[in-house]
């Protein structure tokens, strides 16, 4: 077992955050992680084409803004998400876990249209029923960080196992997609399968969340957050390399997934191990 951990003390707070990438869940799941501590702020989200499997062991965080401002589930599951989603954590000591699913995992996890779920989020006894509240139990009372992660793990491989898997034409299309980075047009991806178009796009929303082209502009986007943290030459640069028509193309996509400018998300900072940033 394989965990990456760090501790940070700052005018932020005071944390440890372990991660773990379980290699016989590849495809499935990207991480399981821990965060264990302090951590005073507010932290927006922008679509990276996953979905998180959350339990939260102490006082829970709020949704904010980018869905109707609440008290998150204590266990839970959040859907894609397609515009920027602000939490807020609880100044007082918090320990969450968390899951962040592929789509492929998610559907096959719960086996219930992602679609349903996407742009919200959804009390985790709404779908394992009593299970969720005795995967929390059984967290609270593991006696380590590791063995916490380890449980999880092995709740997720568990429910995992024998259960119906994605549709081979989303398969391949998600992989492709993936491959080209968000940078493929999905009519190409059409004529090398054996599918309709409208039977090819109902699956897809199913069992991804969102359609197709949709997917793609999400990656694309991904992609192109992950140059630009890089240190991309410039972002007239950068927009031409992943495919948009301009910066004000990549400009306007900015607007719409992360709800700021791209000088605000590179002057915004960004935590270790995640997709967030601090808002």
């Amino acid at each position: 077992m394989s965990v990456v951990s760090w501790r940070e003390e700052s005018e932020r707070g005071a944390w440890t955050q372990l991660t773990w990438r379980p290699s016989a869940l590849a495809g499935l799941v990207e991480c399981v992680w821990l965060f264990d501590g302090t951590l005073s702020r507010r932290e927006r989200y922008y679509p990276t084409g996953e979905l998180d499997l959350i339990v939260q062991l102490d006082t829970p965080f709020r949704i904010i803004e980018g869905q109707p401002a609440a008290a998150c589930p204590s266990s839970s599951l959040a859907g894609l998400i397609v515009a920027p989603l602000v939490i807020e954590s609880p100044a007082a000591r918090s320990r969450v876990l968390g899951v962040r699913l592929r789509p492929a995992g998610a559907f096959s996890l719960f086996g219930v249209p992602l679609h349903e779920l996407t742009g919200t989020t959804l009390d985790l006894g709404d779908l394992a029923g009593g299970e969720a509240r005795r995967l929390a139990e059984r967290l609270d009372e593991a006696g380590s960080d590791r063995a916490r992660l380890l449980l999880l793990g092995r709740w997720i491989a568990g429910r995992l196992a024998g259960r119906r898997s994605t549709d081979p034409s989303v398969a391949y299309a998600v992989s492709e997609i993936e491959r080209a980075g968000g940078k493929v047009p999905i009519a190409s991806i059409l004529r090398r399968i054996d599918v309709s178009p409208k039977r090819f796009t109902r699956l897809f929303e199913e069992q991804v969340g969102v359609r197709p082209k949709l997917f793609a502009r999400i990656l694309r986007f991904r992609e192109l957050t992950a140059a630009l943290r890089a240190g991309a030459d410039s972002f007239s640069q950068a927009a031409l390399a992943h495919g948009y028509y301009d910066q004000s193309h990549m400009n306007a996509e900015f607007r719409e997934f992360a709800g700021m400018t791209p000088g605000q998300f590179l002057a915004a900072t960004s935590y270790p191990e995640s997709l967030s940033l601090a808002d």
